[in-house]
């Protein structure tokens, strides 16, 4: 048995991404977490943002006339050979997900795309300390800090 937890870990105040990455996906209510194919074209979740939402509405159609089109990439790369992705496959949309993924890192709310699980994290929205976390796994409940 496994779980998945880098979002809680993302989140932490020791993580070096843009504190709009942080605040983005630690505060992400149920409702805007959403289902999509990836351009893997294995299913994912993320956070609704305006690039996500836009991508969602073309999904149905990208994926009917999905086709690797190299004329489409704006990095110019073939991203099979080059980042291993099968961008552009039946049943995927054609995006380049380094630019999507970057965005979110940098803080661009309405360019990046923010993966995350469907489930609360352990401080819901307040952003902890790497420690805080562990000890959140490990124990079920928040450290206690002494008193200064």
């Amino acid at each position: 048995s496994a779980v998945q937890i880098g979002t809680a870990f993302a989140v932490t105040e020791e993580g070096d991404a843009h504190i709009n990455f942080k605040k983005t996906l630690a505060g992400a209510e149920t409702e805007k977490v959403v289902e999509f194919m990836s351009v893997a074209g294995l299913p994912a979740r993320g956070v609704r943002t305006k690039f996500l939402d836009s991508y969602i509405k073309r999904e149905s159609k990208l994926q009917a006339n999905a086709k690797n089109d190299p004329r489409r990439c704006t990095q110019g790369l073939n991203c099979l050979t080059s980042c291993g992705l099968r961008d552009g496959l039946a049943k995927a949309g054609q995006f380049c997900i380094d630019i999507q993924l970057s965005a979110a890192f940098r803080g661009e709310v309405d360019k990046g795309l923010f993966f995350r699980g469907k489930d609360p994290l352990p401080f819901g929205n307040a952003i902890r300390t790497v420690q805080e976390t562990i000890h959140y796994l490990l124990n079920g409940s928040l450290p206690v800090v002494p008193a200064k």
